[in-house]
Parts: C-alpha cells; sequence; structure tokens
C-alpha cells in the first residue's frame, strides 16, 4: 500500500479545543435525476444511492442523532460553508452540523478549478457543490464518506485542492472517497454496511481502502482514497489505521495532510496511482 505525504503549510495554529456533546450523523442519498426540480438527466437515476445511505445510517442507530436527507432534500445549501448564509452549520440538516457524514451520488473533478464536485438533488439551490467554493468545515464535522466518482483526485489533492476546505482550527480530519469513476451496484450497500459496523473503533480510513478497493482484471479498477489531515504524518497515519467513527483521534493543527491508497488501482476518468 502506498502511502503519500502531503505538503505542509508554514504557518500553524491552534486547534480549537471546543467539542459537541452529541453524537450525529447525516446521509444523503441523492438518486432520482431529471424530474421537476431535481438536477441532472433521467438517465442518471440510480436507486441504490438512498439504499446504501440506509445501510449506513442504521449502523448508528444508538447515536444521539440520525438525519436522513435523500434526493430533492439534499440542497447545495447544505454543503456550503463559505458566502452567505453558511446553511452547512445554521441548518440542523448541514454536513457541518454533523460528527460524521455518507454522501452517495456523482461526481466529477477539475484539475484547472482544482476541485472535486458533487451532484446535489435540488435545482433550486444550484445542482453542483464543490470542495473550492461552497466547502468548509469550520464547525463540527469530522469523518466525510464519499460515495461519489472522482471525489477524492488525486491531481487534485497533489495539487492542493482539498486544503480551502480545512483551517488550521477545524476538527474535520478524514475525506474517504474515491480516485477516478467507481463502479455502483448492490454490491456498494454491502460493503458499505460492512465497513460502517467494523470502523467504530479503529480502521476508519485504512478499512475503507479495504472494503471499497476492487481491482478489476477485465477493465476498471475501483480506487477508494483516504485523506487524512493533520500537523504530523505519525499523527494522521495514527488516524487512518487506529482511529473510529467513535474513536476519533486528535491530529493537532491541520496544517498537512496525507493520502493513502493502493498503489497500482488504475480507474476510468483518473490516472494510475503510483506503485
Amino acid at each position: 500500500m502506498r502511502v503519500c505525504a502531503g505538503l505542509v503549510l508554514i504557518v500553524s495554529l491552534s486547534l480549537g479545543t471546543a467539542a459537541h456533546a452529541a453524537e450525529e450523523v447525516h446521509v444523503y442519498g441523492i438518486a432520482k435525476f431529471g424530474g421537476g426540480g431535481e438536477c441532472g438527466s433521467q438517465s442518471q437515476t440510480h436507486s441504490i444511492h438512498t439504499t446504501t445511505a440506509a445501510v449506513f445510517r442504521d449502523a448508528f442507530s444508538d447515536w444521539d442523532s440520525v438525519a436522513t436527507n435523500n434526493n430533492k432534500n439534499a440542497k447545495r445549501t447544505y454543503f456550503k460553508g463559505k458566502g452567505s448564509p453558511t446553511a452547512d452549520t445554521m441548518d440542523v440538516r448541514g454536513v457541518d452540523d454533523a460528527d460524521v457524514i455518507y454522501v452517495h451520488t456523482h461526481g466529477g473533478h477539475s484539475l484547472s478549478g482544482n476541485y472535486t464536485s458533487l451532484s446535489m438533488g435540488s435545482a433550486a439551490e444550484g445542482c453542483s457543490a464543490r470542495t473550492s467554493n461552497d466547502m468548509l468545515f469550520n464547525s463540527d464535522l469530522d469523518i466525510a464518506v464519499i460515495k461519489a466518482c472522482q471525489s477524492g483526485d488525486y491531481e487534485v489533492w497533489q495539487q492542493g485542492g482539498y486544503s480551502a476546505m480545512v483551517p488550521h482550527t477545524s476538527t474535520f480530519t478524514m475525506w474517504n472517497a474515491f480516485h477516478g469513476n467507481s463502479s455502483c451496484g448492490i454490491h456498494v450497500a454491502a460493503y458499505v454496511g460492512l465497513y460502517a459496523l467494523t470502523s467504530f473503533d479503529d480502521g476508519v480510513g485504512e478499512s475503507w481502502l479495504d472494503f471499497a478497493y476492487w481491482n478489476n482484471w477485465f477493465g476498471d479498477d475501483d480506487c477508494p482514497v483516504s485523506i487524512v489531515w493533520g500537523d504530523s504524518a505519525a499523527k494522521r497515519h495514527n488516524m487512518y489505521e487506529n482511529g473510529g467513527f467513535s474513536d476519533r483521534k486528535n491530529t493537532g493543527a491541520k496544517t498537512g495532510s496525507s493520502i493513502f491508497f493502493i498503489g497500482g488501482c488504475e480507474p476510468e476518468k483518473g490516472v494510475e496511482l503510483p506503485d
């Protein structure tokens, strides 16, 4: 397995210590496209997106708050921490109001724009939430699990494209996503459920790679990645390997990041990952 260390910025700030007492998870399954008030085209409709969101949610049934925001209830404003309004924290359905989020939708990336984009459910507030212009995790969110194509692009990470959403004082630590396109079907519900159930105490990053990786000998691979922020490579690796949904490690000020992946993985719409 290949581990790459991210660039560490020269200026560092102290990590905020405020914590929210409640344990909260939000899931966003965006399955319907092309209908009235919906984004995209009908050919993008995949009912499995809400199925996997439900499977992930069910693993957290004993948490204090478990919220589902599917289809047109998954709005760009809920992902928006930049500009005004910042509904990601002001609205209880926002992504930065939770400790853990799961999103299953379509995605893309732009090297020239240096961002990842996620397709939204409601056209009223905009159909694309970007890691560059929209997302800023500066309140409560610790871990994001993103089942969307190109949502963790290696080259975007190399260019620092995910740093803009994680201030140095943020509690946000982990972005589990995909480099390149990834397959979609009932098998996703199976591995998402197993991943969620087995990652409460440890392996929240490492297990994502174990469960979501697919070496397709006859075509393109599924290449999961785990991007971890913190003030040292050792702390970031500790969170990747030993952290869990309920055992979220303090990685210090978010002055750098590491990306974890399986070397040689070769997806559609993404470069082959280095060995």
